[in-house]
């Protein structure tokens, strides 16, 4: 009884810190993210954006998220891909406007996701 007792609790923990492990890496890079598409909006709305400063962005994402097929569904996955590759366009011809428009949507994805997947009352139950 001793034995099933501690095994259960054991069990219990190890899935606990898990999740918080998760939680914690994908908080992680969505912020790395978040903080790249920040610094990409200052310079759409300035004026000053090209090509390879967009470039420098989906670089990070192509690199985050191979680590991220572990843990949030390719879907999502693919939902930042395509707003991220039309901000890409629209800065390269320099319709700055739209391509303010599709970061301010993919500032907004980089605060859900990480929600979504998160340890609280609203996930769990």
């Amino acid at each position: 009884m001793v034995k099933t007792i501690l095994s259960v609790i054991i069990s219990a923990l190890l899935i606990a810190g898990a999740a918080a492990a998760e939680n914690f890496f994908v908080n992680n890079q969505f912020d790395r993210l978040e903080t790249a598409l920040t610094a990409l909006e200052e310079k759409v709305r300035d004026g000053d954006a090209v090509r390879t400063d967009a470039d420098a962005v989906k670089m990070l994402w192509d690199s985050e998220k191979k680590k991220l097929h572990a843990v949030i569904p390719h879907n999502d996955i693919s939902y930042i891909d395509y707003w991220l590759g039309e901000a890409v366009s629209y800065v390269e011809t320099k319709n700055y406007d739209d391509a303010l428009s599709k970061i301010e949507v993919l500032l907004t994805i980089c605060e859900q996701i990480p929600k979504t997947y998160s340890i609280s009352f609203e996930n769990v139950f």
